[in-house]
């Protein structure tokens, strides 16, 4: 089943270094894909529907499996990026997988 890795950036936090993770961003994109991962979204464009959610910037990206995309953030290939992006900026990682058992009987 798919698997959806989402990235939140908080709004209060900032990014210490911006051009840091301009790099992340150009950089990341080759690992990710490597991983067979597809970006669906990228950008500022957000709207809180219900609670006290304050998303500065989303970036959701599918892959084909929860196992795939786990593969993706414990690579070595990753593992410097994601050190530059923690120190960056503070933020949550959401991964949700698709479907599941209890998904139609829900």
């Amino acid at each position: 089943m798919t698997a959806a890795y989402l990235i939140h950036a908080d709004p209060d936090s900032g990014y210490g270094n911006p051009a840091g993770m301009a790099e992340y961003a150009v950089q990341v994109r080759a690992i990710v894909e490597a991983f067979d991962g597809v970006y669906h979204s990228r950008h500022k464009r957000t709207r809180v529907l219900e609670g006290d959610w304050k998303p500065e910037f989303i970036t959701m990206i599918e892959f084909p499996s929860m196992t795939r995309l786990l593969e993706f953030y414990e690579s070595e290939e990753y593992r410097p990026w994601l050190e530059l992006r923690k120190e960056a900026g503070d933020g949550s990682i959401v991964v949700v997988e698709a479907g599941g058992p209890d998904f139609a009987t829900a």
